[in-house]
């Protein structure tokens, strides 16, 4: 009984010293957080008209523009990684509709079309997009939110019950785990149907649970939409019109390669993230000069390093 109450006041006593501090920012995270708001990406982020926490409702702009005092730091990092989170979740819905869509062709093919082969190649294809491009986003992006994050004196990860964008960031990344539970084999069709079947209920519960993680905190300028989709529909019509042979697989790779590209850029390295490829982690600089902020984007335009493996076939 003694052990289980001196554990009790262990808990309650770091309980407070961590609520006490969290009141106040140290100046190191303070012109750390100040400098990395600096980068030009995060002027351009527009998915979103504003975020709420704790029933105050905070705008982007006013967040980087104004100087971050101690006092506030603490607040402003949490309002941040939020506004960071319902970001992300917006790029992934965007993929992960895709992927629906992408799954409802390859199921076609089995179902109505009754063509084994092409279903079989377009479910191998699907799986590839996913384990190459689609899963190693979801674990940077993760990363990256959880490196702000960390600035934090009281991460949210302490927490069981905020925000569990991070978390399923994370269970996207690791999809993999649950196709491997099973092995593609054509001798075995089934094997194909029960990957369709995964990858669609998996996709579909998680991204119910990023729309309900974010309908509290994010008023974004449209969510739910499957305009990537649609507009790659189109311009793959456009380019099938002018009796241009090109394998529909192959041109949507590209189009999600290139997308992602585009977001590592613009919503990663631009906003100040980093990438240790030995360690294979995202960081913060600890400080930033102004000359090699410009060089960074400079170089980053011409060919991003980007920490994720695409096929060029």
């Amino acid at each position: 009984m003694f052990l289980l109450k001196l554990y009790t006041f262990s808990f309650v006593l770091f309980s407070v010293m961590m609520y006490t501090n969290s009141k106040t920012t140290l100046r190191e995270t303070v012109d750390q957080l100040d400098k990395m708001l600096r980068y030009s990406g995060w002027k351009n982020l527009n998915d979103l008209i504003s975020i709420t926490y704790y029933r105050k409702v905070y705008y982007l702009q006013k967040l980087i523009k104004i100087p971050t005092k101690r006092t506030k730091g603490g607040q402003k990092i949490r309002a941040l990684t939020i506004y960071l989170g319902c970001t992300y979740s917006k790029v992934m819905n965007d993929l992960l509709l895709v992927i629906i869509n992408v799954l409802k062709v390859c199921r076609k093919k089995f179902v109505e079309e009754n063509d084994i082969k092409k279903g079989c190649i377009c479910t191998e294809q699907l799986v590839n997009i996913i384990s190459l491009l689609i899963s190693p986003l979801a674990t940077l992006l993760k990363d990256a939110m959880d490196a702000l994050d960390l600035l934090h004196e009281i991460p949210m990860a302490y927490y069981k019950n905020i925000y569990k964008i991070s978390p399923n960031l994370g269970k996207i990344g690791n999809i993999l785990d649950n196709l491997n539970e099973r092995t593609l084999s054509r001798n075995n069709i089934s094997s194909y149907l029960w990957t369709l079947n995964t990858i669609e209920e998996f996709y579909q519960k998680i991204g119910g649970k990023l729309y309900n993680d974010t309908v509290l905190y994010c008023e974004f300028v449209t969510f739910n939409t499957s305009s990537l989709w649609k507009e790659w529909n189109i311009e793959y019509n456009a380019i099938i019109n002018k009796n241009i042979k090109l394998g529909f697989f192959k041109f949507l790779k590209g189009q999600i390669k290139n997308y992602i590209k585009t977001i590592i850029v613009e919503k990663y390295f631009q906003l100040g993230f980093k990438y240790d490829p030995f360690l294979e982690e995202t960081f913060i600089p600890i400080s930033y000069k102004s000359f090699e902020i410009e060089l960074d984007l400079k170089k980053i335009d011409e060919e991003p390093p980007i920490p994720i493996q695409i096929e060029n076939h």
